[in-house]
């Protein structure tokens, strides 16, 4: 380095890097916060700081460790990012996408001797490659942010991947237009001027808040499922129940369009973990959850009530349709089996269920679907019930 100033920034862009790599370590060893995500971070943090110390070396002599190499350790930590950020949000990782990009780049690259006299025709396509890698990075954030946010939210905390990748485009037009004029702010020499050097800093410190952004986005969706989850089925749970009876019943209050409530109970549910095991009534548990969503609508919500039991919270869906949507499940289960350790378990469900009116509140039409799956268990089994409000005797 020339300049006190310039070792000065690189220290601290180092120091930055490194803070953050350690960081990153540390979710993923210690804390054990999406493993894999983090380590990827933590070596993507690592490899920028490697390739900027290499770029400090550069001369005009022809070097493939000080051009070729740093370029490339940099890619390749945009890359990382990229990777760290599927693993994050549990997309399927880009990999040979991003390795036939990251090899195109490395032979076109490898055209021209790397030294200074080629230095605008390198940074133009080592900034083409960054901008791909890291606009697709945001891409693939707002596609996975938004299932857990407004699209507005999911656009927004990804922002600065959509910045860096623009500004390395403009990087590339301006040397392509401009190279004698613009070269020197294209980190292609020695790193002195001050202007190259915040950029890489702020281009450090962007990255690093938006992963830790998205990390905090999945953290806490994460936490989130877990507390309306059910672990073993997936189904939403008991938790979440009656926040949805309420915004249904909100719903009906304003239109008037009534909904219906279904309660299933697995029979014979403890003989078949008396014969079997529990890990056996666990995998019937599953298969049951499964076909359950297979036969109902998106809008529909299916809840574990119970230990064998499933409430149904049909929407828009009165008497005469509940009883038909009851009738499909019941056919459904008892045309499927469960195959266990070479023997096939035979299922069949009681259902009750009860409609909303106008004089029934959310808690007198739990109870009413409950009495009803009670008394469909009563008749024999394998059969839907359903039960009214008798108002004479409120």
């Amino acid at each position: 380095m020339e300049h006190n100033q310039s070792i000065i920034f690189v220290q601290f862009f180092c120091l930055i890097g490194s803070s953050c790599a350690i960081a990153w370590a540390i979710y993923a060893g210690v804390f054990r916060i999406a493993p894999r995500a983090s380590w990827r971070f933590a070596l993507a943090n690592t490899l920028t700081v490697g390739g900027v110390l290499l770029y400090t070396q550069r001369s005009e002599a022809i070097n493939y460790l000080y051009w070729f190499t740093a370029d490339m350790t940099i890619l390749l930590g945009f890359a990382l990012v990229r990777w760290g950020c599927q693993h994050l949000f549990k997309r399927p990782v880009s990999y040979l996408f991003d390795l036939v990009l990251l090899t195109s780049c490395a032979l076109l690259m490898l055209l021209v001797p790397p030294s200074l006299a080629y230095a605008v025709y390198l940074v133009i396509i080592m900034s083409i490659t960054a901008a791909t890698l890291i606009s697709l990075t945001g891409l693939d954030n707002v596609k996975t942010s938004k299932k857990h946010m407004p699209m507005f939210y999911a656009i927004l905390i990804n922002v600065p991947f959509f910045i860096m990748g623009a500004l390395f485009i403009i990087r590339a037009v301006a040397l392509f237009l401009y190279p004698e004029d613009v070269a020197k702010l294209s980190a292609a020499n020695k790193l002195n001027a001050p202007i190259v050097m915040w950029s890489y800093i702020i281009l450090l410190l962007l990255t690093n808040l938006v992963l830790y952004g998205n990390a905090l986005t999945r953290l806490v969706y994460k936490v989130a499922r877990l507390v309306n989850r059910d672990q073993l089925t997936g189904l939403w749970n008991r938790h979440a129940l009656l926040d949805k009876l309420d915004e249904v019943d909100a719903l009906r209050q304003r239109s008037g369009s009534a909904y219906s409530l279904l309660v299933l109970d697995l029979d014979h549910f403890k003989k078949i973990n008396d014969t079997y095991g529990h890990i056996a009534g666990d995998s019937v548990l599953k298969h049951t959850a499964t076909l359950l969503q297979q036969s109902l609508r998106k809008v529909d919500f299916i809840c574990r009530y119970g230990g064998e039991e499933f409430l149904i919270i049909l929407p828009s869906t009165n008497a005469d349709e509940a009883n038909i949507v009851a009738q499909k499940i019941q056919s459904k289960i008892n045309s499927t089996s469960v195959q266990w350790q070479q023997q096939e378990i035979n299922l069949t469900l009681s259902i009750g269920y009860a409609t909303s009116k106008a004089h029934i509140n959310v808690e007198q039409l739990l109870q009413l679907a409950d009495e009803a799956m009670y008394l469909a268990k009563n008749t024999g089994r394998n059969t839907i019930c359903t039960k009214e409000l008798n108002i004479s005797s409120q």
